[in-house]
């Protein structure tokens, strides 16, 4: 018997205090209940819900104050994906700052200039202004994302990290989905640039909330930066896995308003985002106990199925029902995944390491495949054709994870739990 264990035996109330000795040595925070939904694990949840709203808000209300401000054509395009481009670059640099700095500290100060940009599209009109700011934005969205799902794993018993994450990876489902809803309907109250101020009062209540959720980290040895460091080799096959399954997420939200125009329902298209919000809801609460369980199997198959069938759907879709149906089909589906898959990446990542997990991983979200292969499709073979077709992307991904994905998971969840 260690001399751990002859003290908890010989005195079972110092077990909370070699508990925290392990955590300390092993780079954790030591927390303070068992429970999931601690005062700070839902500060961070309102936070980062916060967070994403505003960020995807902003998606639909760009391209309407371009053409307010006389910027039309492909150079809305250059606007909305010149963020992609330094989210992509930026996102591995994004996990070496959070596991070598005050991860809190530097999710203050990023969250405060995340908020600024909002303010910046209120006030420029120029091309090159908003393309810088754009650009601007993927840097400090790129550490916040990572910030906030390594936070909420830090605040956890190491126990329900895996539960707790898959919790907390609800926010940004519901802030992809719920985000675009919010933005058409305060551009369409407010006007575009009264909507960016608004979207700034929001990320500034999210601020506040984060600064009531102090966290205090043990002092560790600062890494020197190695471009191989900031990419965590583990989490590939999760990120890999999630890029298809995201394919068709990103056709859907970039082109559904579009789409909705073409076939003459464009008087529907918000409340396509209220469908969507409620799938997800629906499909997270009805499911949890089972996945909190371990039967997490079976709800990959299922989710992937009925999205398969729905993207499939798109080909014959001419009605404002359908059109509707197949938003909460895909809150369904994706209210499963995309908890489900982060809470693989952050439940087998030690917590030193997941800064730089959480940021490989989240590159699945930020290549942003599924709008550019529309881009490509909606000109050759037209919307509900190439939206059909992207559909093939969840037969990939439902391969790569029966054949390797699952197991490997299972893997990983042995290894650590055997440390």
């Amino acid at each position: 018997m260690g001399i751990n264990k002859l003290v908890e035996f010989a005195d079972p109330h110092k077990k909370d205090i070699i508990h925290r000795m392990r955590y300390i040595e092993r780079g954790y925070i030591m927390k303070n209940t068992e429970k999931i939904w601690n005062i700070r694990f839902i500060l961070l949840f309102i936070t980062n819900l916060l967070m994403m709203a505003t960020f995807y808000a902003a998606v639909p209300v760009i391209p309407v104050y371009c053409q307010e401000v006389g910027i039309t054509g492909s150079q809305v395009g250059v606007i909305l994906t010149a963020m992609s481009v330094t989210t992509v670059l930026f996102r591995p640099f994004a996990g070496y700052i959070l596991d070598n700095f005050n991860r809190y500290r530097v999710y203050l100060l990023f969250l405060a200039l995340f908020s600024l940009p909002f303010l910046g599209f209120a006030f420029a009109a120029a091309f090159s202004l908003l393309v810088l700011i754009r650009l601007y934005m993927g840097i400090v969205y790129s550490v916040c994302g990572s910030a906030t799902m390594t936070l909420a794993g830090d605040v956890l018993p190491q126990s329900k990290v895996g539960p707790g994450i898959n919790r907390f990876a609800l926010t940004n489902s519901l802030g992809m989905a719920a985000g675009p809803f919010i933005g058409i309907q305060v551009q369409a109250h407010l006007g575009a640039r009264a909507s960016f101020i608004s979207l700034f009062v929001l990320t500034i209540i999210a601020l506040i909330c984060v600064s009531f959720c102090r966290i205090d980290y043990p002092k560790k040895e600062r890494k020197s930066f190695k471009l191989s460091d900031t990419i965590y080799k583990l989490a590939l096959p999760f990120l890999l896995n999630m890029m298809f399954i995201m394919i068709p997420f990103g056709a859907v939200i970039a082109y559904s308003s579009i789409l909705a125009q073409e076939i003459g329902i464009s008087e529907v298209t918000p409340y396509f985002y209220i469908c969507l919000v409620a799938g997800i809801l629906i499909s997270k609460l009805s499911t949890q106990r089972l996945i909190d369980a371990g039967k997490h199997r079976i709800f990959v198959v299922i989710s992937l199925l009925l999205l398969l069938i729905t993207m499939a759907s798109y080909y014959f879709m001419t009605t404002a029902v359908h059109f509707l149906l197949a938003g909460f089909m895909f809150g369904l589906g994706y209210g499963i995944l995309q908890p489900l898959f982060q809470s693989f990446v952050t439940g087998t990542t030690p917590a030193p390491k997941r800064g730089a997990a959480n940021a490989t991983y989240l590159l699945s979200y930020d290549i942003g495949i599924g709008s550019l292969i529309m881009g490509i499709f909606q000109e050759s073979i037209g919307l509900t054709t190439g939206l059909a077709v992207t559909a093939a992307a969840y037969i990939i991904g439902g391969l790569i994870y029966a054949l390797y994905s699952d197991g490997y998971y299972s893997g990983l969840s042995s290894q650590l739990s055997n440390k």
